[in-house]
C-alpha cells in the first residue's frame, strides 16, 4: 500500500472513531438540560443547574456524558423521568394534560379581564348624574295620598 493511500484512510479512521467516542459538550448546554431538571437531594426544590450540593454535581456529570454521547434532550428527559416520576421535571411538558397547566393561566387571566371591565360597567354612575343634568323626582307622587294620611297620623300619635 502506497504511503498517499493510507494518510487519508487514517484520517478517516481517526475520524470514525473520534466520532464513536463522542463530541464535546460545551457547560451551556449542560445548563440548557438541567435548568429543566429539579435536584433529587434532600435540600429544598432547586434546579440542578443552580443547586450546590453534591447530588447536583453529579447529575451536571451524567447529563454531560449522555450529551457527550449524543443523546438528544427528549432522551435525557425521559431517561430522569422514567428514573424519578414527573416531580424531576422543572416545568411540566406542554402535551396532553399538562397543556392545562400551559393554557388555564391565560384563560384565567382573560376571564378575570373581562369580569372586571362587566363588573365596573355596571357598577358605574350614570353620567348624566355626574354632569349635573338628572332630573329630580317629584316628591308628591313617591307615594299614595293614603299612605301619606296615615303617615302623618302615626307621628302626631309618637308626640
Amino acid at each position: 500500500m502506497s504511503p498517499s493511500r493510507s494518510i487519508p484512510s487514517l484520517i478517516a479512521m481517526l475520524l470514525f472513531c473520534y466520532s464513536l467516542y463522542g463530541k464535546e459538550v460545551q457547560w451551556e448546554d449542560v445548563l440548557r438540560i438541567t435548568d429543566n431538571i429539579m435536584c433529587t437531594c434532600s435540600c429544598p426544590p432547586t434546579q440542578v443547574s443552580a443547586c450546590s450540593c453534591g447530588r447536583a454535581a453529579e447529575m451536571n456529570e451524567e447529563v454531560q456524558g449522555m450529551l457527550e454521547k449524543g443523546k438528544s434532550d427528549d432522551r435525557i428527559y425521559d431517561f430522569y423521568v422514567k428514573k424519578f416520576g414527573l416531580r424531576v421535571l422543572a416545568a411540566p411538558r406542554a402535551e396532553g394534560f399538562n397543556l392545562l397547566g400551559w393554557v388555564f393561566p391565560f384563560v384565567a387571566l382573560a376571564l378575570g379581564s373581562g369580569a372586571v371591565v362587566v363588573v365596573s360597567r355596571r357598577l358605574m354612575v350614570d353620567k348624566k348624574y355626574l354632569s349635573g343634568q338628572f332630573s329630580r323626582v317629584d316628591e308628591r307622587k313617591i307615594c299614595d295620598p293614603s299612605m301619606e294620611e296615615r303617615i302623618k297620623r302615626e307621628l302626631a300619635d309618637l308626640d
